[in-house]
């Protein structure tokens, strides 16, 4: 059962569980925050059972249900499913991917109105295929990314470490090398990659792998320093 685990001020995140072709295994995060007006935004949900709804519940409203890219909305249509109140917002692309999803606005490189109080995000263009935006929480100066960077310290399984060794993640806060496949535009991947590591933040979360709690603004720059 995943559990709400509190990162800061306003600031949540839980893991699930995922098992992938071949044997591959990986924890994913959901990341939670609170908005003024108790609002929650919800990036990159997990699957939320009664108990982890109740949790969710007594933190706020569950009000924006977010896809940070074209990969992580395996749980989004139930989410939406669940919390029909809640806005859907996606990366480009996602509609086309996933016709039968809800989606109530595209995610682009400009921040939403909605939450520009509170976030600053950008567009790390150049991968169609990918199609990711990071968020920047200034609050807690918090950057939260999916697949951009990975950071699993201790892979489960030899099948998971074999892949991670392959795609130059294990063990270690990385970039993943499918970034070189899928990358149609370098140019604008490096500078929007730039964008991203420019921002003010302390603390990185990502989606698989363990979260810097401090110190990740010199970390980063050193993961995708050699790329940008």
């Amino acid at each position: 059962m995943a559990e709400l685990v509190s990162l800061a001020e306003d600031l949540w995140a839980a893991e699930h569980p995922v098992k992938m072709p071949g044997g591959v295994r990986m924890d994913t995060r959901m990341t939670v925050v609170r908005l003024p007006g108790e609002k929650l935004w919800v990036h990159s949900p997990i699957p939320i059972d009664d108990t982890l709804a109740a949790e969710l519940t007594k933190l706020g409203k569950i009000s924006y249900l977010v896809a940070p890219n074209l990969y992580h909305n395996l749980f989004l249509g139930r989410a939406s499913e669940r919390f029909p109140e809640a806005r859907v917002f996606a990366p480009p692309g996602l509609e086309k991917k996933i016709p039968s999803l809800r989606i109530d606005e595209v995610l682009s490189a400009d921040t939403p109105a909605t939450w520009a109080d509170v976030f600053t995000q950008r567009l790390v263009e150049g991968a169609p295929q990918m199609q990711e935006v990071a968020f920047l929480h200034r609050p807690s100066k918090t950057l939260v990314v999916s697949d951009l960077l990975f950071n699993i310290e201790r892979p489960e399984g030899l099948a998971t470490k074999v892949v991670l060794t392959m795609m130059g993640t294990r063990g270690k806060l990385a970039r993943s090398r499918m970034w070189n496949f899928i990358t149609k535009d370098k140019a604008a991947w490096r500078a929007s990659v730039r964008e991203v590591v420019a921002l003010d933040f302390d603390r990185l979360i990502m989606a698989h792998g363990e979260v810097v709690a401090s110190g990740a603004k010199a970390r980063v720059n050193e993961a995708l320093g050699p790329y940008v």
